[in-house]
């Protein structure tokens, strides 16, 4: 299997089993605005909601108070809760094959 598709059958397994829910904290590789309105993509820290079948809303409050909100594709995904995504199947017991 390929690597992003491992990945996200473990995300999907997680949110399955509930460790996944909203208001979980990950780290994703979302698209963002850079300088100038240029998009650009950044590993954010964002707090997810909204979890679809393949992706997820992710928002993250600047120091100005404001909301931005985010596409998280699963399989962009880096770590959540501060652990990485593959150390977080072992330590749930999931196996992809």
């Amino acid at each position: 299997m390929h690597k992003k598709m491992v990945k996200k059958a473990i995300i999907k397994e997680l949110i399955k089993r509930q460790v996944i829910v909203d208001g979980t904290n990950i780290d994703a590789i979302v698209t963002a605005n850079g300088l100038g309105g240029q998009p650009i993509e950044v590993n954010k820290n964002v707090v997810i909601g909204s979890l679809g079948e393949n992706s997820a809303k992710g928002w993250d409050r600047c120091d100005a108070g404001k909301d931005h909100i985010f596409k998280v594709k699963y399989d962009a995904i880096t770590a959540i809760e501060g652990m990485d995504v593959n150390r977080m199947a072992q330590a749930y017991k999931i196996k992809i094959k």
